[in-house]
């Protein structure tokens, strides 16, 4: 499960929300941008830009954050926050696109680049390329990314490939060309380059660039980067049919071209894609398997050379591996063996690799209690908690608060792992999950144990607690439950309790039926 989006993402316009949702899907976001950009300009017309401005007024507007292993307060513009592989995709796109973009908007994006000392290699050089491709003087050659040593090594070794692989020559055309010395040719690819040149009107010196974009970003993708280029294909609406039939059959042709190719690149990719998985799970899966299973004499939290290779490999070949291992059902000892080996597992797993192992290990057993969990299962989750409480919270929390039902024993657990296993601010994520649903009564006792936390708790998270407590209090008149969970909130927080949450409070039981009426009110004009 993938974390939400960021707050400030909401209020930009809906073009450069897309357009950062295609650059945030995968090693091909660059191009599904690119399509971005298409789509929306045949759709807007060629008088409508796309809202570079804005784009970048988001950008560069700076935004606190926690750094370092001691999680110092540090301001920085939302460009250097974004993930690298979207730095990586945006500065790409930047750079085949820059002819079309506002000069101010780049000055400003490469001066957010430079507050950073320590900005990824390969978003510094696509930095440096865009720096001079600006102040390159009219008439003068772009920056190529390239020297032409470089480019002819790679033609050689897109030529070896292509003989070892047949098929997978048709990906490749661009590295044969354009041959040294010789003249330009046109691709077979060639129509397609003509409406990214005409919907973009790119200077034809860009053609090169755009050619190895659109030729070399066309590799296999993963089923989820598949399912977000088919996300942002819904989301940009349909072109209006013209009433002309002619206008109508000179677009439906390479609307169905483009269709096929579509459909044939994820056939392609999805058999590449099984294979590449299974080559990883043969190489890896048998050592790990014989190490989970075996008795082990030494102290469980020791470090194996062999799990590194979870810090490599990507979601897919993770969850083949976790299918070959069966975490989702291996007897629970085992379950405990493996959390303790992550507990010792540097560098730290990234956040998605995170995500898809709570989601392995605990979510088909968590959802399917009836009883309290046992010792070892939650010995693991402790364990688990303790290195990765946020995808944790966003896999495991955000299920149970979906599951239909009662869910006694999974609200049990979030309270006690609220109350016992997660750290402050991974709490204060608990609380707004709890808040973004529909209050219950099985959802009270997880509020009374975040509240049991006395923690302090952001501004903007107690006035959204406070909200919700007003707008879903007629649902809770006469529960007792409710009442003592307001109490809960005027006690605890007392000190951060503004007049207009008393006053919001007060309006609130002046219509409440509850035994604790008179009390809470008490405390209420206690407060004042």
């Amino acid at each position: 499960m993938e974390p939400r989006c960021p707050p400030w993402l909401q209020i930009c316009p809906g073009p450069c929300r897309l357009l950062l949702h295609a650059l945030s899907s995968g090693p091909g976001g660059a191009m599904a941008a690119l399509r971005v950009l298409q789509r929306g300009q045949r759709r807007e017309g060629p008088g409508q830009a796309f809202p570079w401005q804005a784009l970048t007024a988001a950008l560069c507007a700076e935004e606190p954050s926690l750094e370092g292993p001691k999680d110092t307060l540090a301001v920085k513009p939302r460009l250097l926050l974004l993930p690298v592989l979207c730095q990586r995709n945006l500065f790409s796109l930047l750079l085949v696109v820059q002819n079309v973009v506002p000069g101010d908007c780049l000055d400003q994006l490469l001066q957010a680049l430079e507050q950073d000392s320590h900005v990824d290699p390969w978003v510094k050089t696509l930095g440096d390329l865009l720096q001079q491709g600006a102040r390159a003087e009219e008439g003068s050659p772009h920056p190529t990314a390239l020297s032409s040593m470089c480019q002819q090594q790679l033609r050689d070794l897109c030529q070896k490939i292509a003989q070892k692989k047949p098929e997978g020559q048709r990906k490749l055309n661009w590295c044969f060309s354009k041959q040294p010395g010789a003249p330009d040719s046109a691709p077979q690819g060639g129509k397609r380059k003509k409406m990214s040149e005409e919907s973009l009107e790119l200077d034809s010196e860009r053609e090169g660039k755009r050619l190895l974009l659109e030729e070399v970003a066309f590799e296999p993708l993963e089923p989820q980067e598949c399912g977000d280029i088919a996300g942002v294909e819904e989301e940009v609406p349909e072109e209006p049919s013209g009433n002309v039939s002619a206008q109508g059959t000179d677009k439906a042709a390479p609307d169905s071209s483009q269709q096929d190719a579509v459909g044939e690149l994820r056939k392609i990719s999805q058999t590449e894609l099984a294979v590449e998985v299974q080559s990883f799970v043969q190489m890896h899966g048998q050592r790990l398997k014989m190490l989970l299973l075996q008795e082990s004499s030494h102290g469980e939290l020791r470090t194996l050379p062999e799990l590194s290779i979870l810090n490599s490999c990507s979601p897919s070949q993770l969850e083949g591996l976790c299918s070959f291992l069966q975490l989702s059902t291996c007897p629970e000892p085992f379950l405990v063996r493996f959390c303790s080996w992550l507990l010792a597992l540097t560098p730290d797993l990234s956040y998605t690799s995170a995500a898809i192992l709570a989601e392995q290990l605990f979510l088909r057993r968590v959802l399917s209690l009836t009883q309290p969990p046992s010792r070892h299962l939650m010995a693991a989750l402790t364990s688990f908690c303790s290195k990765y409480s946020h995808p944790f919270c966003h896999v495991l929390v955000a299920a149970m608060l979906q599951e239909p039902g009662e869910g006694a024993e999974q609200t049990k657990l979030m309270c006690e792992l609220v109350e016992e296993c997660l750290e402050p601010h991974s709490v204060q994520l608990v609380l707004s999950q709890v808040l973004e649903v529909p209050l219950s009564e099985r959802l009270l006792p997880v509020l009374q144990a975040v509240l049991g936390r006395q923690e302090v708790l952001p501004p903007k998270l107690l006035d959204f607690l406070v909200l919700t407590l007003c707008q879903q209090a007629p649902a809770f008149a006469t529960s007792l439950s409710f009442a003592k969970l307001v109490t809960a909130v005027l006690t605890v927080y007392q000190s951060q309790v503004t007049p207009a949450h008393r006053s919001s409070l007060a309006a609130v039981l002046d219509r409440s039926n509850a035994v604790l009426k008179k009390s809470l009110q008490a405390v209420l004009e206690g407060d004042r």
